[in-house]
């Protein structure tokens, strides 16, 4: 038997201009397959190995999700308590939601809040308690448990109600209870290793000439829902342990059985796909820090990750016993080389009758939406008045804006140029028609976001504020000068 083939993987590469990938299967216990395909960095050369380190991107939210289920177990922590219960200083924006709002809630995105990943995602924030004081300004765009909406910042704080009811950090904790016990030897929850730490892959952005190269992206303080970094090796045993459901192979229990169902268990519905193939549900779940699907009569929990410059996907086929991690270093595009490479594997180890499954991803190339996004949003749209000014001289719009829960900005003028300097990033601010104006790549995890400004101004005609249209779900985010 084949697990894949190098022509298969390396043709797949190529059609999506993508430097390398390595694959990993595990099946009862066994390792079928654990080697790379293509390049670590393009300008060397180097080939890719099962020890080769990557960021795992939001695959870390099973991580998560998984030491909380052993805080349960120590009857440390219960999914389905209101954390209002464990720290009387938690504080969502929706009241009710300050009151009901669960580690289960957090940990499958139901809790009323979109993305909001200008915050989570600002390098200037330190820690994660300023992420905790922030939460209670973030307006939901939807009533609490009304639908799934995928959330990092969320992830991030069921984390950090794990480190404020036990006093201990959440890498520490993730280093002691997971990392160790399943000899996990090249895995880490900071940055700081893919930098430091041999053998580590390159990661890439795709330009019109091809793949460039980008620096590894600091994340830790969103580590618990997009910064671990592993390889191969280390992912298939940690895969192994939730096929066995919370045990090692030598037979010790970490987790009991129980809560491991738990933890892979649909708590909600999730559209996945934008496309429809007869081998694949239409309508997958969340479970916590999975989701789950359906493939040829086989059920899937797995997850998929996004990270500068890196993709990831891990799936466990509990029916089968199998095991599957992917890693490719381009960031977009990913879900359809993966998920080329995934159902191929699957069809040969299961004995599946063979699909074409690198036509099929690729005849749907250009139908976006769901798991199947674009890395660019335009917030700003096409209505545009020609021969406008802005109401005011530009040194008038200068100045320090602020709101709660995305902090504060300051605008000054270089030049004839407007810059705006926030998290972190000095961009310029370019004009569009009357007093709107726009920044072309404000970056937000994986997506670059063309963002229109509005201003506003007082009774006296001063600029006041504007409004920041940031995201696609939710209303523009209003700063006022300070």
């Amino acid at each position: 038997m084949q697990v894949i083939s190098k022509e298969y993987v390396e043709k797949e590469l190529a059609r999506y201009r993508t430097p390398g990938m390595v694959v990993g299967v595990i099946k009862d216990g066994e390792v079928l397959f654990a080697g790379g395909f293509g390049y670590k960095d393009l300008e060397t050369k180097e080939p890719i190995d099962a020890d080769t380190m990557w960021g795992i991107a939001s695959c870390s939210k099973s991580f998560t999700a998984t030491l909380i289920g052993m805080l349960v177990d120590d009857g440390v922590l219960d999914f389905d308590r209101p954390i209002k219960d464990y720290l009387p200083d938690f504080k969502m924006y929706d009241p009710f939601a300050t009151a009901e709002c669960t580690l289960r809630d957090m940990l499958c995105h139901r809790t009323g809040l979109a993305s909001y990943d200008a915050v989570w995602s600002d390098v200037t924030i330190e820690d994660r308690e300023e992420l905790w004081k922030r939460l209670q300004y973030l307006k939901p765009n939807l009533p609490f448990r009304y639908k799934a909406q995928y959330n990092n910042y969320m992830v991030d704080m069921a984390a950090h109600v794990a480190e404020k009811v036990t006093g201990r950090k959440w890498d520490d904790m993730v280093e002691e209870r997971i990392f160790k016990p399943l000899g996990m030897t090249r895995s880490s929850t900071l940055v700081k290793y893919l930098n430091e730490c041999d053998n580590v892959c390159s990661s890439y952005w795709p330009g019109p000439d091809g793949p460039f190269k980008v620096p590894h992206w600091n994340s830790d303080v969103s580590a618990p829902a997009g910064g671990i970094n592993s390889t191969v090796n280390d992912m298939l045993k940690y895969l192994d342990f939730h096929l066995k459901r919370g045990v090692l192979p030598d037979g010790t229990r970490l987790m009991q059985e129980e809560t491991m169902r738990d933890l892979h268990m649909q708590n909600v519905r999730y559209t996945l796909w934008p496309w429809r193939f007869p081998e694949v549900s239409p309508i997958g779940g969340y479970a916590m820090g999975w989701y789950n699907d359906n493939y040829r009569g086989e059920p899937m929990y797995w997850h998929l990750g996004e990270i500068e410059g890196f993709g990831t996907l891990q799936c466990c086929l509990p029916k089968s016993q199998m095991g599957i991690i992917l890693y490719n270093n381009l960031q977009c595009p990913d879900i359809l080389i993966q998920c080329s490479v995934l159902y191929t594997i699957i069809d040969n180890v299961l004995g599946f009758e063979p699909v074409d499954w690198s036509e099929r991803m690729w005849s749907v190339n250009d139908i976006k939406g769901n798991m199947h996004g674009d890395w660019k949003l335009d917030l700003l749209g096409d209505e545009f008045v020609a021969g406008t000014q802005p109401s005011h001289e530009l040194a008038d719009y200068v100045g320090a804006y602020a709101e709660p829960g995305h902090g504060t900005l300051e605008i000054d003028l270089a030049g004839d140029k407007l810059l705006m300097t926030w998290r972190g990033v000095t961009q310029e601010i370019l004009h569009h028609h009357y007093d709107v104006f726009h920044i072309p790549e404000v970056k937000m995890d994986t997506l670059l976001v063309n963002a229109p400004i509005y201003f506003h101004t007082d009774v006296k005609g001063e600029i006041c504020g504007f409004g920041f249209k940031l995201y696609d779900e939710v209303d523009p985010i209003e700063f006022k000068r300070v």
